[in-house]
């Protein structure tokens, strides 16, 4: 997964790019101003800058079953 807050060329404007989705960037256009939605395809970026990293949501899902089984496992054994 790409990790966000990168810079990037939007339809020729650099913005920095806060999020990156699987077809979509949400970016900055400067400080303080809204966010936009745009194609990650308009997005040009310097590959040497993005960053890589493991997915966030799959690691806390995997950390919540496992909570879950201990939890059940652990009302079954104090109801025994």
């Amino acid at each position: 997964m790409i990790l966000p807050d990168f810079p990037a060329l939007v339809d020729g404007h650099e913005m920095w790019v806060t999020a990156v989705l699987e077809r979509t960037a949400v970016v900055e256009p400067a400080p303080g101003e809204p966010k936009i939605l745009v194609n990650r395809a308009r997005c040009l970026v310097d590959p040497s800058l993005l960053r890589f990293g493991p997915i966030a949501a799959r690691d806390a899902a995997r950390r919540g079953r496992e909570a879950a089984r201990r939890n059940r496992a652990a009302r079954q054994a104090s109801a025994a």
